[in-house]
């Protein structure tokens, strides 16, 4: 028959096996701390529009100027006939639409990026249909004009420049915006999406239309989230920003 084991014995083998167990568990912290730290306290992104200041505004921007606005611009304004005279920038109207994107995590997100995979135009039957000549590319931050933002903060958040629209009166005037369409009169907004590079194809100019764009927001210690916004252009310019801002445009996320 097998000695049954003293009380003393029990204790003992009890506290061997709580010794084992807690230095496994100690081996296991030491070993996985810093994935732990990362998994509990790391970034969240988030991205919002609200069409109104200070997400979406009026503005004068101050362009460099285009000889074509002489000449198919519709004004009687001639050029001088010294070249050296000719101006050289212009103030135009324009509004702005930018992204939040906010970091609701508990660490800091580091190297953000906002980009625009995808574009398609709704049909006359309520159908999608990818814009064939739309080229995938990041967006820019406000003010900084750059692919990549070093950090956002917890607990703050940070303007991507989405897009813009000028004055239709002047459009004619800024290199780069003053392509026109056989079907779309000169009088029409066009909403300019605000990518890193503008491509010769001028691809990134959006005719009046309801538009979906999926973007994509990442960085190099976060996980990725995809979002889609409808973009509905009327066409219609208010010079009055409340105006503009609920009847000449619309913007929201639809998932």
């Amino acid at each position: 028959m097998p000695v049954p084991w003293s009380r003393g014995e029990i204790i003992n083998l009890i506290t061997a096996i709580g010794a084992v167990v807690a230095a496994i568990v100690a081996l296991a912290i030491a070993v996985f701390q810093d994935r732990m730290r990362t998994w509990f306290m790391r970034p969240k992104l988030e991205i919002s529009i609200d069409l109104c200041p200070p997400d979406c505004h009026k503005t004068k921007m101050r362009y460099a100027h285009s000889l074509r606005g002489y000449f198919e611009g519709g004004t009687s304004v001639q050029p001088p006939r010294d070249p050296r005279e000719w101006p050289r920038e212009k103030e135009v109207d324009t509004y702005y639409f930018r992204l939040r994107v906010k970091n609701s995590g508990s660490q800091k997100a580091e190297s953000v990026e906002v980009f625009a995979a995808h574009l398609s135009k709704k049909q006359a039957d309520g159908s999608p249909k990818p814009v064939g000549s739309f080229l995938p590319m990041n967006l820019v931050w406000s003010h900084l004009r750059e692919v990549f933002l070093p950090a956002i903060s917890p607990g703050t958040y940070k303007h991507c420049d989405l897009a813009h629209i000028l004055n239709p009166e002047d459009r004619a005037w800024v290199p780069g915006e003053d392509t026109t369409w056989p079907n779309v009169s000169p009088a029409k907004t066009v909403l300019s999406l605000d990518t890193f590079v503008q491509p010769y194809t001028q691809s990134h100019l959006l005719p009046f239309g309801i538009y979906h764009l999926t973007i994509i927001v990442a960085a190099a210690n976060a996980k990725a989230i995809t979002k889609k916004l409808e973009i509905t252009l009327t066409g219609d310019w208010y010079d009055n920003e409340q105006e503009m801002l609920g009847q000449g445009i619309g913007i929201r996320l639809v998932r």
